[in-house]
């Protein structure tokens, strides 16, 4: 019925479309269909609230109007919940100094030993020197009852 051998595989249905993907393949004719993404751009919460949606689902809306990103999610019944959000640049921090963090402790610390050797003015605060303090006695009123 059919000459499944030719000598070069050319009549054979099965080698004929196993040559044909690996042509394509190898030329990018027969690329897949990759799915085709993009930014979901609304204007304002009126286009958020119009974009339709099917239940359990969730998605980004980004407002043209402001600088808003509306998270839309839909419960099981299909009801729409919106959640603005603002936007900021993301700016990278520069590293941290570590040898300017401890030249900075030790200047406090010299600064905070000036401080208390001013305040005590090279005197202990022990024995006679020290200042009697008040004892607090009971807080009287005529609303209070003794």
């Amino acid at each position: 019925m059919y000459n499944y051998y030719d000598g070069q595989n050319q009549n054979v249905p099965m080698y004929n479309n196993y040559n044909r993907m690996n042509y394509n393949f190898n030329t990018g004719m027969n690329m897949k269909n990759l799915p085709h993404y993009e930014v979901i751009r609304v204007n304002g919460r009126a286009g958020a609230e119009a974009f339709q949606m099917g239940e359990n689902s969730s998605v980004l809306l980004l407002d043209e109007t402001a600088n808003i990103i509306w998270f839309a999610q839909t419960d099981g019944a299909g009801y729409k919940t919106l959640t603005p959000f603002t936007i900021t640049q993301y700016v990278e921090q520069p590293p941290v100094d570590v040898n300017a963090l401890n030249d900075r402790v030790a200047q406090l610390e010299n600064m905070i030993a000036e401080i208390k050797e001013a305040v005590s003015g090279g005197k202990s605060n022990t024995g006679n020197d020290a200042k009697p303090t008040k004892k607090q006695g009971r807080a009287t009123s005529s609303l209070i009852p003794e």
